[in-house]
């Protein structure tokens, strides 16, 4: 449907609703009702003129012809009942345009009630959705503050207790060192100073070492690629034959078995220098 229809159609909606509203409303439909009896009232206030007229036409032709005092009397009475049934139809009509009136300021009224209305309805519907998003930007609000609040105080404590470990390891170093100091074996002493270095150094250390191996593997890694083919070239041109490689390697066993001397000779050697060490046994 195109915006010109939408427009369209909510205009006849919103006129609808209106004259619903205005139909609906006490002070029309009594003003309606009064306007009706008015009407009611000036049929018959025009049938009692057209009779009396007739009437009165009657009375005048009838004395006419007969030229009577009487006659010419029911002649004059029956002017003045016309007279009268027009006065009341005056009377009548006035009342009928002050109901026309009154309908229509019923109407105009119950328009701007009806606008009122309207316009409360909406303030109503727009301060609904106006709360409902302050509830909804509330709690967005409040999750933000609140992952906030929890990341500075967990900074702040870990703050705090970094501090209290501080006074803590000296306070134990010092307890340490004073106890050490009256033991009597040197050795429990040391072991003793060794167990009081704090575990947090160690942490550290660990976290030094690892974060230098991570960085010398990164530093490879990068210059392993530029590297690789002169490393390649040169441990090709130095690297022999493997023939050349199996006989030196064979040499060097002959040599070396040479070198060393038998078993035999040695257990020789030993027992030699046992009997010229050892004393003479002498008798008690």
């Amino acid at each position: 449907m195109p915006r010109a229809k939408r427009k369209v159609a909510a205009a006849k909606t919103k006129s609808s609703r209106k004259k619903s509203v205005v139909a609906s409303s006490a002070l029309v439909k009594k003003a309606e009702d009064g306007l009706k009896k008015v009407e009611a009232m000036l049929a018959s206030e025009r049938k009692q003129v057209a009779a009396a007229k007739a009437k009165l036409e009657s009375a005048k032709a009838k004395a006419k012809k007969t030229a009577k005092a009487v006659d010419k009397n029911a002649a004059k009475r029956a002017a003045s009942g016309v007279s009268k049934a027009n006065q009341k139809l005056k009377g009548v009509r006035l009342k009928v345009a002050a109901g026309k009136a009154a309908v229509s300021d019923a109407k105009l009224l119950a328009k701007i009630n009806a606008s009122e209305q309207a316009v409360r309805q909406k303030l109503q519907e727009r301060a609904d959705s106006l709360a409902s998003k302050a509830d909804a930007d509330l709690a967005k609000a409040l999750k933000q503050f609140e992952q906030r609040f929890v990341k500075k105080r967990r900074a702040a404590d870990k703050a705090k207790l970094a501090t209290i470990e501080r006074n803590l390891q000296s306070k134990h170093k010092q307890a340490v060192k004073q106890l050490t100091a009256k033991l009597s074996d040197p050795a429990k002493a040391a072991l003793a100073k060794s167990t009081a270095a704090p575990a947090k150094k160690a942490a550290a250390k660990k976290k030094v070492a690892a974060k230098k191996s991570v960085a010398k593997k990164k530093v490879a890694a990068k210059k392993a690629p530029a590297k690789k083919p002169a490393a390649k070239k040169a441990a090709a041109s130095k690297a022999p034959p493997k023939k050349k490689v199996a006989a030196k390697k064979s040499a060097a066993k002959k040599a070396a078995a040479k070198k060393k001397p038998s078993a035999k000779k040695v257990t020789a050697k030993k027992a030699v220098a046992k009997s010229v060490v050892a004393p003479p046994p002498t008798d008690n």
